[in-house]
């Protein structure tokens, strides 16, 4: 019972992990901010935060900390953001709602320099019944940074061991003559020192970590203990038992030793 409310204990602590801290926008599906119409979208934050829009959009209202889109139109396109109720807002996330067939999927957010990147070119079913349903292009197609073209993606996909400041850029990717809308790469600096120090969560969940630990070997040293103490017990009342039984047999043996002396001496007597 203790280590399931110490998990839940370090679960919740943690939440402040998510995708959502930090004031930075979730979204899913994941990995991208092109849609194509009629998809299905969701946008979160923080539980102590709104979601903010300045799209023509009225599906999400700014009064929840999520938004969630059953079928994207053209007018769900705009910028979102996360607002703490202070006031403090996040990272910006512009989103593109598409009526072409093919989309560019691309991080979200600033990617730390260094970070092995791959940008992917997906394409919309054509038939009715698939409609808002983007998939991976497993084919040949192109990809351009600012307008210019940089590369053929055999598989319909490009990628960059690890970035830099040089490949920030406006991508797009085309596809059977079909190109994508644009979207912004960008690459911030490695994490820094700075960035690395615990946060306040984290200070708290170090010293209920250890304290976990340190209950955890209490609770083993004392059954490790336990368990010695009863095998030194067994063995020394095995020891115990033997030298009694060893005593007994000395002193049988010494009581026949006289008996079968005085027989013989009574014998000889005769």
């Amino acid at each position: 019972m203790f280590w399931l409310t110490l998990i839940l204990v370090l679960l919740h602590l943690t939440r402040g992990n998510s995708p959502c801290s930090g004031r930075s926008l979730g979204i899913s599906p994941c990995s991208r901010t092109q849609f194509v119409k009629r998809e299905s979208l969701t946008l979160y934050c923080g539980a102590d935060e709104r979601l903010m829009t300045n799209s023509n959009s009225d599906t999400c209202s700014q009064k929840s900390h999520e938004c969630y889109i059953a079928m994207t139109q053209d007018y769900h396109s705009g910028t979102y953001w996360c607002q703490s109720n202070s006031g403090e807002r996040g990272e910006a996330v512009n989103i593109t709602v598409t009526g072409g067939s093919v989309i560019l999927e691309s991080p979200v957010h600033p990617v730390p320099g260094g970070t092995s990147v791959t940008l992917r070119c997906l394409t919309s079913h054509k038939s009715s019944h698939q409609l808002g349903v983007a998939t991976p292009i497993n084919q040949s197609c192109t990809f351009s940074r600012d307008g210019r073209l940089i590369g053929v993606g055999l598989t319909g996909e490009m990628s960059f061991a690890a970035v830099n400041r040089s490949h920030e850029g406006l991508y797009t990717c085309t596809f059977s003559g079909v190109e994508s809308p644009g979207s912004w790469l960008a690459v911030r600096a490695p994490s820094s020192p700075e960035s690395l120090r615990p946060t306040s969560h984290q200070h708290l969940l170090l010293p209920l970590v250890c304290a976990g630990l340190a209950l955890f070997l209490m609770v083993l040293l004392g059954v490790l203990g336990g368990f010695c103490w009863r095998r030194t017990r067994k063995e020394a009342e095995e020891a115990a038992s033997e030298d009694v039984i060893y005593a007994d047999v000395v002193q049988n043996k010494t009581k026949k030793k006289v008996r079968d002396r005085s027989d013989h001496e009574t014998t000889c007597r005769h």
